[in-house]
């Protein structure tokens, strides 16, 4: 009997690396770089370097994962591996939770450069798009990733062209001058760790990438190492060019960049191409938050109605509850404090996944030879010590609410547990060793 809800397979390996690439650098640079050199001043590069180690060791867990349990609603399926269903579903939980709001907060950053052009204000540009990515995400996933390429090659290539007009001016500044020194630097290193999110999204495509034991593996690292080096070029180039108070003080920070060499007209041009990046961010991080939700209910974690697909073959209930949470959380109308309530959110769950592996790599290898031992325990373990470690830098707003939804998702994740009709998705597992 054809499943009803199930997803299909369309995208190949530079499809997916693209989107990774897409919803990067959109949620980062953008929208970001303003509120980070606030905190870290020319300092921002290191931000963006020390985020990306945090961020690279966790992706090394995620490409482990996906070869032994290829599932959507990733931090269910692997925290689940490795210590059951209620911690998988508090993982699950958090990650939801973390992409909706991801969805506010990127609108947010479209809404300030969109006010910048037009009267609206910056909460009802960013509703408006939040209303036209979830029309899009319904209509379906081929014309969402269609339009993703076109919006992810524009906002690479404004990206560049950002480290172009800054390359001349590269050695005229202090790039250790920070105001508020290195806790400064570590403050924005948890804020722009939202910067790197994306390659975990790539987790809520597996179930419509083809051989996705291969190809997502492969798109984590072309994704993640790409947009790590654009970022700490964009970083230097930008506060080389303007300085970092300029960019601290603005709403569009990055079009500050361009208007000293080539004049107003470049301002106009890099303000439409932040607003295609955010746009596509915003796209993104809507296909990937639905099929997190769609995963957990095809699951029976989450109310079945939720695991519903649609005529146009993609997860409708999923993507209207999607898409009413983030605008209700774009209502908050303040970019940097819907991002660190994400960050904080996400560092919790990413420590679940990575010691979530340590365990469930345990159990599937006797071996004790130094090389499983850094690989099985050494490296997953880093990575959630470092998420663990930058988690108080997201602030006592962000931490809060990481505990308060943490707290809620044990709860109802108990609950859930209990149903006679809940998937534990370690018994379903590949039984696949380590690779």
């Amino acid at each position: 009997m054809k499943n009803v809800n199930r997803l299909e397979r369309k995208l190949g390996l530079w499809a997916v690396s693209l989107s990774g690439v897409g919803v990067i650098l959109g949620a980062g640079i953008y929208a970001l770089i303003g509120p980070a050199a606030g905190h870290a001043g020319n300092g921002m590069w290191a931000s963006f370097v020390i985020a990306a180690a945090v961020a690279g060791l966790t992706a090394l867990t995620y490409a482990r994962f996906v070869r032994i349990r290829p599932k959507n609603s990733p931090e269910f399926q692997y925290a689940t591996l490795g210590f059951g269903p209620r911690i998988g579903f508090t993982a699950g939980w958090l990650m939801i939770w973390a992409d909706v709001v991801s969805v506010a907060a990127v609108a947010l950053g479209f809404g300030g450069y969109l006010t910048g052009i037009t009267p609206l204000p910056i909460v009802a540009g960013a509703l408006l798009l939040i209303a036209f990515a979830a029309a899009l995400a319904w209509w379906g996933l081929g014309e969402s990733i269609a339009l993703a390429i076109v919006f992810t090659l524009i906002e690479v290539g404004g990206l560049v062209f950002i480290v172009l007009v800054g390359v001349p001016h590269w050695g005229e500044i202090d790039y250790l001058a920070t105001p508020r020194g290195f806790g400064g630097v570590w403050t924005a290193s948890a804020l722009v760790f939202f910067a790197y999110l994306g390659f975990d999204e790539l987790g809520n495509l597996v179930e419509e990438a083809k051989e996705p034991e291969r190809t997502l593996p492969r798109a984590l690292g072309i994704a993640f190492f790409v947009s790590a080096a654009i970022y700490v070029a964009v970083a230097v180039s930008a506060a080389s060019a303007v300085g970092w108070e300029a960019l601290a003080g603005s709403n569009a920070p990055l079009a500050e960049v361009a208007p000293g060499a080539l004049g107003d007209n470049a301002h106009l041009l890099l303000t439409l191409v932040a607003l295609a990046a955010t746009a596509n961010t915003v796209l993104l991080l809507m296909v990937a938050g639905s099929r997190s939700i769609h995963g957990m209910a095809d699951a029976k974690a989450l109310p079945a109605w939720l695991a519903g697909i649609g005529a146009r073959k993609t997860p409708w209930a999923a993507t209207a509850l999607t898409a009413a949470v983030a605008a209700a959380f774009a209502l908050i109308g303040d970019l940097e404090r819907v991002a660190q309530i994400t960050n904080a959110a996400i560092l919790l769950s990413f420590a679940v996944v990575n010691f979530a592996l340590i365990r469930h790599l345990a159990r599937l290898t006797k071996e004790k030879s130094w090389r499983r031992i850094a690989s099985d325990v050494l490296l997953p373990g880093a990575a959630g010590a470092s998420c663990l470690a930058l988690l108080p830098y997201t602030g006592l707003e962000g931490v809060a609410w990481a505990i308060g939804l943490g707290a809620a998702g044990l709860l109802v994740g108990a609950i859930s547990s209990r149903s006679p009709h809940a998937e534990n998705p370690s018994v379903t597992a590949s039984s696949r060793g380590p690779d």
